[in-house]
């Protein structure tokens, strides 16, 4: 398996990946000034936060930003991120079967179980890689400005265990699109469908942004392993397939 991993990396452009992943993080990091500047002008970083929460209090018009900051660029490194998966669905997977390269490897004699899981599990990789640097870059950043301006923040290290687990848990959830996906080979209704995904685990409301469902680890453990059964279950009927190479 780990050298099916490595032949997948191999065929992925680093310098697309790499861009891709440094436009990511300025385009969360764009949305959250933006945000944070019209709810600081607004004076409305406090219900956003929960003025009532014993972690987070807000008392003057822009003091505690960097906090608001801080969780605001989490949901959104959590949302562009799932896309961000649906994009290396699309083209490490679903290209492939569009294009019908994939069904040459399947005439090599290797099981076709093995070669989508090393397909899948090479998304779930750099998925991963991508998510937990981006998030650590966007918070190291937001603690920097927070320092240079004499803001209170959230301590970056007290979250990296945390983090990882859920990143690991979102990451997991990023490859149902995959399934859809692969109905009729669709790269639009992947990236659509991981549009979705994103819009529907980074819905918040004033005064839960601190709770977000997303981060609760039985939320996380149980749908990661219903994403995982499902995924499962699909690639077992396309091994089941009889696919000829035309």
């Amino acid at each position: 398996m780990l050298s099916l991993i490595k032949i997948e990396l191999n065929k992925v452009s680093k310098s697309k990946l790499f861009l891709a992943w440094l436009c990511t993080i300025f385009i969360v990091l764009g949305i959250t000034a933006i945000i944070i500047m019209g709810l600081g002008t607004d004076n409305k970083l406090g219900e956003f936060t929960g003025q009532d929460s014993n972690v987070i209090r807000i008392t003057g018009k822009w003091e505690g930003w960097a906090i608001v900051a801080s969780l605001f660029s989490s949901l959104f490194t959590k949302a562009a991120f799932l896309i961000f998966e649906s994009y290396l669905l699309s083209t490490i997977i679903i290209d492939e079967f569009k294009r019908r390269t994939i069904f040459q490897l399947f005439s090599y004699p290797v099981s076709k179980i093995k070669l989508l899981w090393g397909k899948v599990l090479t998304v779930i990789l750099i998925s991963f890689i991508a998510h937990f640097t981006a998030h650590l870059v966007i918070q190291l950043l937001i603690k920097l400005v927070a320092v240079l301006t004499e803001s209170n923040y959230i301590l970056v290290a007290n979250q990296l265990i945390n983090l990882a687990g859920i990143t690991f848990g979102i990451v997991l959830i990023g490859v149902l699109p995959f399934v859809l996906g692969m109905i009729r080979y669709s790269t639009p209704i992947t990236m659509l469908s991981g549009l979705g995904l994103a819009a529907l685990l980074s819905n918040v409301t004033p005064g839960n942004l601190t709770n977000n469902f997303v981060d609760n680890s039985l939320f996380l453990i149980f749908t990661s392993l219903i994403s995982l059964i499902i995924v499962s279950f699909s690639i077992y009927n396309i091994s089941r397939e009889d696919i000829k190479i035309k």
